[in-house]
């Protein structure tokens, strides 16, 4: 696993106190998580074209797509139920960052809506489809298509939380 990563992930889950003591747990696992999917997805991309079509590379493959699917999930939760409390005390973080945290929370909207409802986000519905589709990018591993032009991924949405998280700290 990568440990510099997780070691940023365990220490920015103290950030989430004054919102609620139980959520560094949550943020914890989240970056264990994150971790494991990024190492995952690097090795897979490393395997040659045969070994990638194996069924057991397609199983893993499958897997992760379902874990970085509620990873996705999880971690809306998380930054939306921030957010819903820093609107309620405007003195759990300073400013500029609420108005960063929305915008952390659209970023997410734009791919955990069409995941889970199977509709456009309301900012995105002349745009995108209402169907994420699954994606392996490169770079980013693990993502989902949801205009021609705009692949919406989970490690960019990992690495947003992460980074939020270590400026509240």
């Amino acid at each position: 696993m990568q440990h510099e990563r997780y070691n940023r992930w365990s220490k920015a889950s103290h950030a989430t106190a004054p919102f609620e003591h139980f959520m560094s747990i949550i943020v914890q696992g989240l970056g264990r998580l994150d971790c494991q999917l990024i190492q995952e997805d690097s090795r897979y991309c490393h395997l040659s074209g045969a070994e990638q079509q194996t069924v057991t590379e397609s199983i893993k493959l499958t897997d992760r797509f379902t874990l970085s699917y509620l990873w996705v999930l999880g971690a809306y939760e998380l930054v939306r139920t921030m957010d819903q409390r820093a609107r309620d005390n405007a003195s759990l973080i300073a400013a500029p960052l609420p108005q960063r945290l929305k915008d952390l929370k659209r970023s997410f909207e734009r791919l955990r809506i069409p995941l889970a409802k199977m509709e456009p986000a309301k900012a995105h519905k002349g745009t995108d489809s209402p169907i994420a589709f699954p994606a392996l990018h490169r770079e980013l591993g693990i993502s989902w298509q949801l205009t021609r032009a705009h692949i919406g991924s989970r490690r960019e949405l990992s690495d947003a939380l992460l980074g939020f998280l270590e400026d509240v700290r």
